[in-house]
């Protein structure tokens, strides 16, 4: 179904290299950093590239989202700092591990944002030296897009964003593979691509988020189209 618009809850699926903050974050809960938030994007204008970068705040249990959300509002009430925080969760020490995603939040003031946690019942392991390692990272966060043509949206919040609507879920696997090879058969392939899903009243809605600085609708729609093609063939 086509939308004008589109609000929904859902996630973002994507492989980041992370590890331990070297900044000094003021708490001994193992707060890992995102080392380059659009990978697959060469630019050096990437907003998330400012100081500081993602956070990940990395707690002792995988929590339901609903729980981390609702410790995220509440906390919020109070904190006199403004941040973004979401559930996440990350592959840690090769298993699944539950954290807390922050954005706009300065190194100094995680450790006053931990203990606000603490009090929400959220507990996070303890403070260790972290390799850079890479991962898949699954976020839930809320979504607002609009329309821009057959099958593709824009992030109303965030213009270098788009979603590429495709028929059917992808393996990260497959997904990678299909990826790379628009990225080797594209001229202008300086583009960051994860999966996403939401959901309307019929159901789950897939997409490929696309972030580009210099995008236009031509290529968003030659790119679209190699996934779908690529899909047919799964």
């Amino acid at each position: 179904m086509e939308h004008k618009t589109l609000t929904s809850i859902g996630t973002i699926s994507k492989k980041e290299n992370l590890a331990s903050v070297e900044n000094d974050t003021k708490t001994n809960a193992l707060v890992l950093e995102s080392l380059f938030p659009f990978p697959g994007y060469n630019g050096t204008t990437v907003p998330d590239r400012t100081d500081p970068k993602s956070l990940f705040l990395i707690t002792n249990i995988i929590h339901s989202d609903d729980k981390v959300i609702r410790a995220i509002h509440n906390v919020k009430k109070k904190f006199p700092i403004h941040f973004d925080g979401t559930p996440a969760l990350v592959n840690l020490f090769n298993k699944a591990t539950g954290a807390i995603r922050l954005k706009y939040l300065p190194y100094d003031k995680v450790g006053i944002l931990v203990d606000a946690f603490h009090d929400q019942g959220i507990d996070f392991i303890k403070e260790r030296k972290v390799q850079e390692f890479s991962s898949i990272i699954r976020i839930t966060k809320y979504f607002k897009i609009n329309n821009v043509v057959d099958g593709i949206y824009n992030d109303q919040n965030w213009k270098e964003l788009f979603y590429l609507e495709i028929p059917m879920p992808l393996r990260w696997n497959s997904f990678e593979r299909i990826t790379s090879g628009i990225k080797h058969n594209i001229d202008d392939n300086n583009f960051d691509a994860a999966l996403t899903t939401m959901y309307d009243d019929e159901g789950v809605l897939d997409f490929v988020r696309i972030y580009d600085e210099q995008s236009c609708q031509g290529k968003l729609l030659f790119i679209r189209d190699k996934y779908l093609e690529a899909i047919k063939y799964l």
